[in-house]
C-alpha cells in the first residue's frame, strides 16, 4: 500500500493550512451572528447561516451554494459538487451517476448506496436505503449541503460516506419575484424553467417548473423529463413557523449500457444491440409531500419536527421489465437545546427519525420494451428506527468536546407470492457513537479531530438476489472511522483540508454477474478506507479566483483470503481539479480541468484497470443587466475518448468486461435567464 505517501502528504497539507491562517489571525470565539434580515426563515435559513452553523461539526462538512453552479449546464451531481472535496461522482449517462464519499457504495454499478440523501433535511432516499438520481433538479436549489462521513449524525445519518442535504428556496430566500430560464445546447438540449415567489401578510409562496429534452451523446440515450417543485410557509407566530413541500416528476429516461473497453475509448457511441431491441429505460413517476414545522424557544433552543410521503412509479425495462410501485412513509423530530453546565457554554441534540417503505416489486419479460409474461411477483417491506444525541461541551470559546451516540433499528421483510417459500424477514441493530474536538484557532479558522462508527443495513437489491431462496445472508456492513483536519480563510486563502482512515468491517461488495443483470453482493471480512480531501481557494488579484480540489483514495483489503491485500475496484487514487475564474465588469471566464492521473481498477483481482485521463472545459457568462443572464458551458473541449464511470467484476480474466460508460464528447450549451 502507500502508507508512507499518504502518511506525508495527511502531514504536508495539515501543517500548512495551520501556518498560513496561524500566521494571520489570532485565536478568538468562532460565535458569529448573522445580520438580521441575511438570516432567511426559522424552516429555510439562509446559505450564510448555513455556513456559519456548519462550523460548529468536527469534521468534514461544506455548503455549495446554487450560485456556484447556476450560471452553467448543471445536470448530474457532479455539476453540482464540482468545488466539494471527498466526493466522487462519476456520470453514468444523463443524472446517473456513481456517487461515492470515503469509498461508500464504492462498487454499486447501480442507482446509490452508502449515502443518506435529503431535500429541505426530509429523506429523500427509500426505506430501504436506496435511491434514484433522476429525482434531482439542480435549477430547483438554493444550496446543497455536504456532511462527509460520521458527519451526517446531524439527520441521523449513519452509513459511511454520510449525507447530503439539497436545500430548495423559499420566497424568504430568492431575490425576485420570477425567473424565467431556457437553456439549449449539443446532443438536441433544450431545458425551460420558470419559478415564482411571493412573500404576503403571514405566509410565502414559491414554486417551479421544468421540462428538459435531450437525444443524448449515445443512441438510446434520449430524455424527456417534466419536473414540478414548490413550497408555502405559513407564520405561527414570531418564534414559529410551518412549511409544506410540494414536488412531482414524470421522466422518461432511456439508457445506453455498458460496453467493452476497446468501444468506449475508440468507438464511444456505440451501444449494445439489446439495449436498443428492449428498449432500455428507467422511467419515474413521483410525487413527495413533506411537512416541517420549527418552533424557536426564548432560552435559544429549537424544536424541529414533520413528516413525509414519497410516491413512486418506477417502469424500468432492462434484461427483465421491472415494474415496481412503492410508498415511503416517514415521522421526524430533533430538538436542540443551548444552555450552561456550571459556567461552561453547553449546546445538546436529541433527535429520532422513523420510516416506513412498502414496495410491489413486479417483473416481466421484456418484448421491445413492454411486459410479457410475469416472472417475478413480491412486496418489499423496510421499516427505520433512528435516535441520536449530540452534546457540544465548551472548555472556553475556542475549545469544545463533542460526544454522540446513534442507535438503529431495521426490519426488512420480503413475500413472494408466486414461491411463498421464498419469503424471508430481517432484523438489523446497530449503535454508533461519535467523540470529537474542535479548535477555533482564529477569527475564521477551526482544527478538528473525531473518531465516529458508522453501519449499513443492506438495501433489497442486496437481500434478494436471483435465484438465492429468501434473503441472501449478508450482514450489515461497520465501520470506525477517524479524521483529523483544518479549514478557514486567512487574507486572500481559503482552505479545507480532512485526512481520515476507516476500519471497515463486511463490506458489501458488488460485482457484475453478466451485462444485463444487476450486481450480486457479498460480505468481505475487513477492509481499509482511507485518504485526503483538499479544497483550496486563492484569490490572486480582485478579479481573479484559483481553487483546486484534490482527493487520495486509498481503498484496499486487508488480509482477504482470496485477494489478499489487493486495491479495491471502483476508485481513482487521485483526483484533481482546479478552476481558474476571470470575473470583471459583469463578464467572467473560468477554464477548468478534470485530471485523473491513475486509473482504476475495475476487478477485485486486479488485472483490468479503466483509464487514465484529462477533461477541459470553459464557462463563460455576462451579467446584461442585474436581472438578465447569458452564460456559456463547453465541456471536453478536447473531445478525449474516455471512461468516467464502469461497473466492478471479480476478475476480468474470467468475467465479462462489457462494463464500461464512456465519457460525453465535446459539447456546448448556452443558457439565457431573465429575473423580474
Amino acid at each position: 500500500m502507500t502508507s508512507n505517501l499518504f502518511n506525508t502528504a495527511c502531514i504536508c497539507a495539515l501543517s500548512l493550512s495551520f501556518y498560513a491562517s496561524y500566521n494571520n489571525a489570532h485565536a478568538q470565539s468562532m460565535n458569529v451572528t448573522v445580520p438580521i434580515g441575511q438570516a432567511g426563515a426559522l424552516t429555510a435559513p439562509s446559505v450564510l447561516y448555513v455556513e456559519q452553523d456548519l462550523k460548529k461539526i468536527p469534521g468534514g462538512v461544506d455548503v455549495i451554494p446554487a450560485k456556484d453552479f447556476e450560471k452553467s449546464y448543471a445536470l448530474s451531481m457532479k455539476d453540482m459538487l464540482k468545488y466539494s472535496p471527498g466526493i466522487m461522482a462519476q456520470p453514468r449517462w444523463a443524472e446517473e451517476s456513481r456517487l461515492s464519499i470515503r469509498g461508500s457504495g464504492l462498487s454499486r454499478g447501480f442507482h446509490l448506496r452508502g449515502i443518506m440523501l435529503l431535500q429541505d433535511g426530509v429523506p429523500f432516499n427509500l426505506a430501504d436505503g436506496s435511491a434514484d438520481f433522476q429525482e434531482i433538479n439542480p435549477l430547483g436549489l438554493q444550496h446543497v449541503e455536504v456532511y462527509r462521513g460520521g458527519q451526517g449524525l446531524r439527520y441521523g445519518a449513519s452509513s459511511l460516506g454520510g449525507a447530503i442535504n439539497m436545500v430548495t428556496p423559499t420566497a424568504h430566500t430568492v431575490p425576485y419575484t420570477g425567473m424565467l430560464r431556457t437553456e439549449i445546447g449539443s446532443f438536441q438540449t433544450l431545458r425551460l424553467f420558470a419559478q415564482g415567489a411571493q412573500k404576503f401578510d403571514g405566509y410565502d409562496v414559491l414554486a417551479n417548473a421544468t421540462k428538459s429534452v435531450s437525444d443524448g451523446f449515445r443512441a438510446q440515450s434520449e430524455q424527456n423529463n417534466n419536473r414540478f417543485s414548490g413550497n408555502v410557509g405559513i407564520d405561527l407566530g414570531d418564534n414559529a413557523q410551518t412549511r409544506f413541500y410540494l414536488s412531482y416528476n414524470n421522466i422518461e429516461q432511456e439508457i445506453p449500457g455498458t460496453i467493452s473497453k476497446f468501444n468506449a475509448l475508440n468507438n464511444p457511441k456505440s451501444v449494445p444491440a439489446v439495449n436498443i431491441t428492449g428498449d432500455y429505460a428507467r422511467d419515474i413517476k413521483s410525487l413527495r409531500l413533506s411537512n416541517k414545522t420549527v418552533l424557536r424557544l426564548d432560552n435559544g433552543g429549537q424544536f424541529e419536527f414533520g413528516g413525509y410521503m414519497n410516491d413512486k412509479d418506477l417502469y424500468h425495462p432492462i434484461f427483465q421489465v421491472i415494474d415496481q410501485k412503492s410508498l415511503d412513509l416517514g415521522a421526524f423530530a430533533r430538538f436542540e437545546g443551548v444552555g450552561d453546565i456550571v459556567s461552561f457554554k453547553n449546546d445538546y441534540t436529541i433527535g429520532i427519525n422513523i420510516a416506513n417503505g412498502d414496495n410491489d416489486a413486479k417483473r416481466f419479460v421484456n418484448v421491445l420494451g413492454n411486459r410479457g409474461a410475469l416472472t417475478a411477483d413480491g412486496n418489499q417491506k423496510s421499516q427505520n428506527y433512528e435516535i441520536y444525541g449530540q452534546n457540544q461541551f465548551y472548555l472556553n470559546p475556542q475549545w469544545s468536546l463533542i460526544g454522540g451516540i446513534q442507535g438503529t433499528l431495521s426490519k426488512r421483510d420480503y413475500a413472494d407470492f408466486r414461491t411463498p417459500s421464498n419469503n424471508d424477514d430481517a432484523i438489523f441493530k446497530s449503535l454508533n457513537p461519535k467523540a470529537g474536538i474542535l479548535w477555533n484557532y482564529a477569527p475564521k479558522s477551526e482544527a478538528y479531530v473525531s473518531i465516529t462508527k458508522s453501519s449499513e443495513t443492506p438495501t433489497f437489491s442486496e437481500l434478494v438476489q436471483g435465484a438465492v431462496p429468501g434473503f441472501v445472508p449478508v450482514d450489515m456492513q461497520s465501520a470506525w472511522t477517524a479524521e483529523i483536519g483544518t479549514r478557514g480563510e486567512a487574507g486572500a486563502l481559503s482552505w479545507d483540508a480532512t485526512a481520515y482512515h476507516a476500519w471497515v468491517r463486511d463490506e458489501l461488495l458488488n460485482f457484475t454477474t453478466s451485462v444485463d443483470v444487476p450486481a450480486s453482493t457479498f460480505n468481505t471480512n475487513k477492509t481499509i478506507h482511507r485518504g485526503l480531501e483538499i479544497a483550496g481557494g486563492y484569490q490572486a488579484t480582485p478579479n481573479i479566483l484559483l481553487r483546486g480540489i484534490y482527493n487520495f483514495n486509498d481503498f484496499y483489503f486487508d488480509g482477504d483470503r482470496q485477494y489478499g491485500d489487493n486495491d479495491l475496484a471502483g476508485a481513482n487514487p487521485h483526483e484533481v481539479k482546479i478552476f481558474a475564474r476571470y470575473e470583471k465588469n459583469n463578464v467572467f471566464i473560468e477554464p477548468n480541468i478534470e485530471w485523473i492521473p491513475k486509473a482504476a481498477y475495475v476487478d477485485y483481482a486486479n488485472t483490468l484497470k479503466a483509464d487514465s485521463y484529462t477533461l477541459i472545459g470553459v464557462n463563460a457568462g455576462v451579467d446584461v443587466t442585474p436581472n438578465i443572464n447569458i452564460f456559456f458551458d463547453a465541456k471536453n473541449l478536447t473531445n478525449e475518448k474516455t471512461i468516467t464511470s464502469f461497473s466492478t467484476i471479480t476478475d476480468a480474466r474470467t468475467a465479462g468486461t462489457n462494463v464500461f460508460y464512456p465519457a460525453d464528447g465535446r459539447s456546448f450549451y448556452m443558457g439565457l435567464s431573465v429575473k423580474f
